[in-house]
């Protein structure tokens, strides 16, 4: 019988270091802009992409100066730098689960914006 109990205890104990080891959620490191960060700042870089698309015939194979200049002022408004911006960039293209989490709520976001108007 303490045979028993002992294999059930070890198979939950087992079983709770698995789940503990496999909830464990990836977090970016101090010098990538965090989740929520990087989900507000795609999503007004998408609307902005947006606006030039339809107000100038933005077309995204040249790099304009005014839309230049407009990424400028986003990033000066998320206090961060281009360098900073590429760096999460890449760090977030190195993790594609966590990256399809982001680009899914800018998505969600935006369809929200766009059926309340």
């Amino acid at each position: 019988m303490n045979t028993i109990r002992y294999a059930t205890l070890s198979t939950l104990l087992m079983l709770c270091v698995v789940v503990a080891g496999c909830s464990h959620e990836v977090k970016p490191p101090a010098d990538v802009m965090p989740e929520a960060q990087m989900v507000d700042f795609l999503e007004q870089a998408y609307l902005l992409e947006g606006f030039y698309a339809i107000e100038t015939g933005y077309q995204y194979d040249t790099l304009h100066p005014e839309m230049l200049a407009s990424y400028d002022s986003l990033l000066a408004s998320y206090a961060i730098t281009r360098d900073d911006f590429e760096r999460s960039v890449r760090w977030y293209g190195n993790h594609p689960d966590i990256y399809t989490r982001v680009y899914d709520s800018v998505l969600a976001r935006i369809d929200t914006a766009l059926v309340k108007e």
